[in-house]
């Protein structure tokens, strides 16, 4: 007897983001993609598809609007978006979306888990929720994404008080210290999955 079929949820993320994808010319989605390769700038070893990073800037809103997206959080992943190398053709669509019917296993759904992906994921949107201040739900929201997503209970409260801390210190325009803890959240991802660490006390 055959097995019984599979019926796959509907994920409002990854629907959106494949007809937004399917609706964009050939020479329009290679010329999307081309910036996004010259321009972006992330954790060394996480590599991210067009689509990864318009999932992304979803899965960011997703957070940041778990108590409302407020003007920070706003401007926070404007901007994350254009360091992303993200178009603004792409950004105005990430921007558009509705995230108020998503749930946090459509988010962890989109992405691999037990991975450095996985902890770019979770570091990047609780980043985002956390220029105004963590509140109670998004935190509720990160901690579940991060279990959601395979990640150790210990490793999530180390990213998610590293993400606190970036928030603050690019609250404050200190952009020294958003270097140094973004290499610290490099160095976090490194231990977690045992990554070659070769030379890392030369560059402490």
């Amino acid at each position: 007897m055959a097995p019984p079929l599979q019926v796959m949820s509907y994920n409002p993320i990854a629907e959106s983001t494949t007809r937004f994808l399917a609706s964009l010319d050939t020479d329009t989605r290679e010329r999307a993609e081309q910036e996004m390769l010259r321009d972006s700038v992330r954790a060394e070893g996480v590599e991210m598809s067009l689509a990864d990073e318009i999932n992304l800037g979803k899965a960011m809103m997703c957070i940041a609007g778990a108590d409302g997206l407020s003007r920070e959080e706003l401007t926070g992943l404007k901007y994350l978006l254009i360091i992303s190398g993200v178009p603004p053709v792409v950004q105005d669509h990430i921007l558009g979306f509705d995230a108020s019917t998503t749930r946090v296993d459509d988010v962890a759904a989109l992405f691999p888990h037990a991975s450095r992906k996985a902890c770019y994921v979770l570091s990047g949107t609780t980043t985002v929720a956390a220029l105004d201040g963590l509140s109670a739900e998004e935190r509720d929201f990160a901690v579940e994404l991060g279990a959601n997503l395979g990640l150790p209970p210990t490793l999530v409260v180390l990213l998610l008080a590293e993400a606190k801390a970036t928030a603050l210190a690019m609250q404050e325009g200190n952009q020294r210290m958003v270097a140094e803890l973004v290499r610290m959240r490099e160095a976090l991802y490194d231990f977690a999955f045992e990554a070659p660490v070769e030379g890392a006390l030369n560059q402490a």
